[in-house]
């Protein structure tokens, strides 16, 4: 046992082994402190290292790809894998960056802080946070760190704060690797292979695209591979953004701007306004929620707008019935009504 676990802790990417030692330190702090029972903190322990024997045997039976896409969020990821073949390797980053602290995440550091953040400001369940999570993000970076040399890569990015974000993160990631590095845009693609009938809406984010025709955006789109240059203004800008402290993004003019978190909260409230007219009574949270994200053309995640829902409670301007846990437990009105 003890030479498999040490041949397994040998194939650990630095990056898989660092967060390893830290969950490692943080189950042996909470020892020191009594804050769980020991055979609770012993199982986890346990489960750490059931954890890194599954990664090297899972290692042993990954083979190499044709070509390695990098996406923003699990839904668009599923779609990708549903429409492309099995030559394609697909990683989906498992959060949404256009909203939340982007200081230092490329470190330990700034992902701490910003999970902190998210624990603090979106209603989502503690575990999923502490564990999943956390999980998933080691996971995409893990995959992305072993994207082997000599393979193209595809990024997929549209026009809105989250996506293009991402495409500055995810190419900082692999500064240090000389692969061809493809872009796709899928709002710019969907609009020349799927020109806007009258009342057609835009594609706003990858995720609303369709695994058939994502493949076609692949065979029509790919394009030639970023230069040097162009690689090297993109790390920038995200060195650029690695070093603010703001909490919501939003994409225009081509750009990415750092915006006051409140700045969607007046058109929550026009939307609340715009159901009260044939309700004047008390809405379902999760009814407002996906009017306003249904209307808006900068995708912000309900995550962001249920707490910014919760923060137009908390000043005052509306009111509440229900317990704020989440969306689907309470209901709300705006105070004038």
């Amino acid at each position: 046992m003890m030479d498999e676990l040490r041949e397994a802790i040998e194939k650990l990417p630095e990056r898989g082994a660092k967060s390893y030692l830290f969950h490692i330190l943080l189950r042996v702090h909470l020892l020191n402190n009594s804050v769980d029972s020991q055979e609770e903190i012993l199982e986890l322990l346990n489960d750490i290292q059931k954890r890194i024997l599954f990664y090297s045997q899972e290692r042993k039976l990954e083979r190499e790809y044709e070509t390695y896409h990098i996406v923003c969020g699990e839904s668009p990821a599923g779609a990708l894998k549903v429409g492309l073949s099995k030559e394609n390797k697909v990683i989906g980053y498992p959060d949404f960056f256009s909203n939340g602290p982007l200081w230092k995440l490329h470190e330990e550091e700034g992902r701490k802080k910003r999970l902190e953040w998210l624990m603090d400001h979106i209603n989502m369940h503690e575990d999923y946070l502490e564990m999943r999570y956390e999980r998933k993000v080691a996971k995409a970076l893990e995959e992305i760190d072993s994207i082997p040399a000599g393979k193209p890569i595809v990024i997929w990015t549209a026009d809105n704060a989250d996506e293009q974000t991402g495409l500055r993160y995810f190419l900082h990631l692999l500064r240090n690797k000389e692969n061809n590095v493809h872009v796709i845009n899928t709002a710019q693609s969907y609009k020349e292979l799927f020109p806007a009938k009258k009342h057609q809406s835009i594609l706003r984010h990858s995720g609303e695209a369709a695994p058939e025709k994502l493949k076609m955006m692949l065979e029509n789109h790919l394009g030639s591979p970023l230069s040097a240059e162009e690689k090297n203004r993109f790390v920038s800008d995200w060195q650029s953004l690695s070093k603010t402290r703001e909490v919501l993004r939003i994409w225009e003019d081509n750009e990415i701007h750092s915006v006051p978190e409140s700045y969607f909260d007046e058109s929550i409230i026009e939307s609340a306004k715009k159901l009260h007219k044939s309700n004047k009574g008390f809405i379902k949270s999760a009814r407002l929620i996906g009017e306003v994200i249904g209307h808006l053309d900068e995708p912000i995640g309900d995550g962001f707008a249920e707490y910014r829902v919760r923060s137009l409670i908390y000043n005052g301007i509306l009111a509440i019935k229900g317990i704020p846990k989440s969306m689907r437990y309470y209901s709300i009105k705006l105070k004038e009504f």
